[in-house]
């Protein structure tokens, strides 16, 4: 059976992992770091591949000037709203 990813996700977190060492947050934990990735990835279309050739192009397209400009507004806003609101106490 082949495996099917969703290369996004891999991407948001590259990013993610560098935007917060860039800018912290009130908290960065493993929960708010999902909580960011999950809002962020529900609000860009998924890019979904299974062979290798897949791979190579989704991560081409989300390696794009445009791509990555639209996938790193979509963590700000979810880093935003998560270090408001988190799903925890302090």
């Amino acid at each position: 059976m082949y495996a099917v990813k969703n290369h996004l996700e891999v991407v948001v977190r590259q990013m993610l992992e560098d935007y917060l060492r860039d800018n912290p947050i009130d908290c960065s934990c493993e929960k708010c770091q999902a909580d960011i990735m999950a809002l962020a990835l529900n609000q860009l279309p998924a890019r979904y591949c299974v062979s290798l050739r897949g791979q190579i192009l989704t991560e081409f397209e989300s390696h794009t000037l445009p791509g990555q400009a639209r996938i790193m507004s979509e963590i700000v806003r979810a880093a935003q709203q998560v270090s408001a609101s988190p799903s925890h106490e302090l």
